[in-house]
């Protein structure tokens, strides 16, 4: 689903892959918000100008590189600021779809995680909640999505949130790592979910990516994505398709194809066939 707003410039989507969730990427110049508030979980990054907000008694700026998180239910208002633009990235998350999170992070405490502060200066992981949401933009596989989400919302709460939140150190869980592994191998070309993983394995979902990244040194995606990498040099390399590649290794989509395959080698699957066929 996807909305466009026709008074200054805004989009707004869900993705199947995190029921619950909302995304939404706007360029303001003159709306003003006013007082409100939200069911949900409110979790927003600028990435150019900014904004002046009022919250909890207090006015504040949004700037590049900060976040600003809004509990559910708690009023606040805001406006475009003396830059005379916003653009900013915002994921709206449902109360249930963040007792889902809690879950899948091993957070048990019997309260929702509570930000005292609607301003956060944390540069590190306002960056990662963009790649996040440019992941659900540009239509990542949904592994990618859920695994960027979590490992954010970890994050999140764990630095900033009341309580804190610590997850368990990851075991040695090799043979179940080993097993993910062999699940991936057999299964790169279609879109394997975190959660089909979780219930292979016999944990939860945050619980699969410490445990996969501790053995391997990547996340399910990243590896994923580099099984797929792999089959796609194949297949170049005996003449088929950039566009057809695509397809059968499992990206959504020929610029999928060429965005990963840039990232990892530094040229264009284009490049890289014309290379070995010259």
């Amino acid at each position: 689903m996807s909305a466009t707003a026709a008074a200054n410039r805004s989009i707004l989507w869900s993705d199947r892959t995190t029921p619950g969730a909302l995304m939404m990427r706007a360029d303001f110049t003159t709306l003003e918000f006013a007082p409100h508030v939200h069911d949900e979980l409110v979790i927003a990054v600028t990435e150019a100008g900014g904004s002046s907000f009022r919250s909890q008694g207090i006015e504040d700026h949004a700037e590049p590189e900060s976040l600003l998180v809004f509990n559910p239910d708690e009023p606040h208002s805001g406006r475009v600021g003396d830059h005379g633009c916003w653009r900013y990235r915002a994921l709206y998350l449902s109360l249930p779809a963040l007792r889902d999170a809690m879950a899948d992070l091993e957070l048990s405490a019997p309260q929702l995680p509570y930000f005292r502060d609607n301003k956060i200066c944390d540069p590190g992981l306002a960056r990662r909640f963009v790649s996040m949401h440019r992941a659900f933009e540009e239509g990542e596989s949904a592994l990618a999505k859920s695994g960027a989400l979590l490992e954010g919302l970890s994050e999140l709460f764990a630095r900033h949130g009341t309580p804190h939140y610590r997850p368990r150190n990851p075991g040695d869980e090799r043979r179940i790592v080993t097993s993910l592994i062999e699940h991936l191998a057999a299964n790169f070309s279609q879109d394997v979910t975190l959660s089909q993983l979780a219930e292979l394995a016999g944990m939860t979902a945050f619980h699969v990516i410490r445990c996969f990244n501790r053995e391997t040194g990547l996340s399910p995606h990243a590896y994923l994505n580099q099984l797929r990498l792999r089959e796609a040099r194949r297949l170049l390399s005996v003449g088929q398709r950039p566009a057809d590649v695509a397809l059968a290794v499992g990206f959504y989509d020929q610029s999928a194809l060429n965005r990963h395959f840039r990232k990892a080698f530094g040229v264009t699957p284009g490049q890289y066939a014309r290379a070995l066929a010259s």
